[in-house]
């Protein structure tokens, strides 16, 4: 390279105008390096503190899971209200709420069911596994059965639908369409569902016999 393009080098000028940019605003870039260096510090500490978050919750619901399978099942949900107390957010906090929400089931306790799942910090729509997201919404149908509330019912017994993927769990989810349609007498629009779900080849048993059940009665009431 020439004399005469080493001293018209654009990147050296750069650099030498860098420098002299520097130098003129010292105090200025020291500011400008702490603020950054605050900003990682904090960002570093926050990141800290989440992962021991969630490393505490999972630990707890990991000991709230063992005391469960050993049939300690009072132990375990203590455990698993701590979690979903004091740990929202976490996945941690979901599989306590579904545990929890199994027990209230099994003991038929509708208050701490709709307790649960008004606790819920973030809704619903924001627990990622959509299969916890569609149960949730499947017992908030259920609840809304349990309070004469059909059409509040139908429509959760629809979301889960919507979300699921699986289609046994839809067929389940229908029938309890069905059964909301059935409670509200309108059998007319229970038979099509009904109709549409047997004609369904791959249907299981359990599904199978409850909806033809559910067909003869409807059969029998429309005189068909």
């Amino acid at each position: 390279m020439r004399k005469e393009e080493l001293r018209h080098d654009p990147v050296r000028e750069n650099i030498i105008k860098g420098i002299e940019f520097v130098n003129k605003n010292k105090n200025n870039v020291l500011k400008i390096f702490a603020v950054l260096a605050i900003l990682v510090a904090v960002f570093s500490y926050y990141n800290k503190i989440v992962s021991v978050r969630v490393e505490n919750s999972s630990n707890i619901a990991g000991l709230a899971q063992n005391s469960f399978v050993n049939g300690e099942i009072d132990k375990a949900m203590v455990k698993f209200e701590r979690v979903f107390a004091e740990y929202p957010n976490t996945f941690a906090a979901t599989q306590s709420l579904i545990y929890l929400l199994n027990d209230a089931i099994n003991k038929e306790d509708y208050t701490a069911i709709d307790n649960l799942i008004s606790k819920q910090m973030d809704g619903i729509d924001n627990i990622d596994d959509p299969v916890i997201r569609a149960n949730i919404y499947k017992i908030k149908g259920d609840m809304a059965m349990y309070k004469n509330n059909v059409e509040e019912a139908l429509s959760y017994y629809s979301k889960a639908i919507d979300i699921t993927m699986e289609p046994a769990t839809k067929v389940k989810f229908q029938l309890d369409i069905i059964s909301a349609l059935l409670f509200e007498e309108n059998y007319s629009q229970a038979l099509g569902i009904l109709n549409k779900i047997l004609k369904n080849k791959n249907l299981g048993n359990d599904e199978n016999n409850k909806a033809e059940e559910m067909l003869s009665f409807v059969n029998y009431i429309l005189g068909t």
